[in-house]
């Protein structure tokens, strides 16, 4: 009988994919003692996995127990998905990687494997149609007065429990490493979603938002040159009051990004209308700075419709969104 209900268990997971305490007994008839210690015998044996914590647990099939086609489709996915970059600056891709993260972060291999496809697949369902992630609700809960339209990203630049994504890490080390390799391949990854949006809002004009801290090479100037976009260029700088540069990172509270988004950045150009504009940031974390810069170049007449892009963004509250 013990055999028998324990086969029992690995089919109907095999079956849906996951279980729960409360579908097991259904399924079964029997209690959730005898439920609990048939569970707790296959995960010891690693025919299962235990996934997440009380009151939201299921259970899994082990990777080695899965069919061949759903197998392959989750290595697929951390092989196209997942990076890992390691204290000394090596760049490991895909599965490689993941076990380098697990070992140095403690963790059992096959199960954060589960988590990460289900956390990946969590965020990947914020992907619209068209290829973009769309953040306008989340600035319109952000801020008081709205001035940007649209808020759209490429991929977040973090997964909770694994920090950045794979785009999250290139966007990060080609800013910190000033590598144009690496600069480049975040371009040719977004020129296509970037046409798309171009074509999609009927964009006649782009900027890009200006760096807060100096480099001797600039993430956005060197992405500009690999878009090669065939439109007009808002020219957007930085000038500060006092001698020091601050980075929006660095400052703790809303009201300050939007004063230091307001008061530094400057349009050069005044002279240019257009309808819509799109405006194009490396990485987006309030959106203080695409909400401000829009304000200005709706103020001064250069744009009506101002679209913000990122190639990454916050995954902060979109939960909220989801819930609403």
């Amino acid at each position: 009988m013990t055999t028998d209900t324990k086969e029992r268990i690995v089919q109907f997971v095999k079956a849906n994919g996951r279980a729960r305490i409360v579908d097991l007994k259904e399924f079964l008839g029997i209690g959730n003692t005898a439920i609990h210690r048939q569970l707790k015998r296959l995960v010891s044996t690693g025919a299962l996995i235990k996934v997440g914590t009380a009151p939201k647990v299921f259970y899994v099939l082990a990777e080695e127990n899965r069919g061949s086609g759903r197998a392959g489709k989750t290595n697929e996915l951390v092989e196209k998905t997942f990076l890992y970059v390691s204290p000394s600056g090596e760049m490991l891709n895909g599965r490689r990687g993941f076990e380098v993260w697990a070992k140095k972060a403690d963790r059992e291999i096959k199960a954060s494997i589960v988590e990460y496809v289900q956390a990946r697949g969590k965020a990947d369902t914020f992907i619209g149609n068209n290829g973009w992630i769309d953040a306008t609700e989340k600035i319109k809960n952000t801020f008081k007065n709205v001035y940007v339209d649209k808020v759209l990203y490429k991929d977040f630049y973090a997964l909770p429990v694994f920090g950045k994504t794979r785009l999250g890490q290139l966007v990060l080390y080609g800013k910190q490493s000033q590598d144009v390799g690496i600069i480049r391949r975040t371009a040719e990854e977004s020129k296509e979603l970037i046409e798309k949006i171009l074509a999609f809002f009927e964009i006649q004009a782009v900027g890009f938002l200006p760096h807060s801290i100096p480099r001797r090479l600039q993430y956005l100037k060197e992405f500009r040159k690999y878009l090669n976009l065939k439109l007009p260029e808002i020219d957007l700088v930085k000038a500060y009051a006092g001698q020091i540069p601050v980075a929006q990172k660095s400052l703790s509270s809303l009201e300050e990004r939007i004063e230091n988004a307001s008061k530094t950045i400057m349009v050069k150009d005044l002279k240019p209308r257009f309808e819509s504009v799109l405006l194009i940031d490396d990485a987006v974390g309030s959106g203080a700075t695409l909400n401000e810069t829009a304000k200005k170049l709706k103020a001064i007449g250069i744009a009506n419709k101002v679209i913000g892009f990122a190639v990454v963004g916050s995954m902060k509250g979109f939960e909220v969104i989801r819930e609403a």
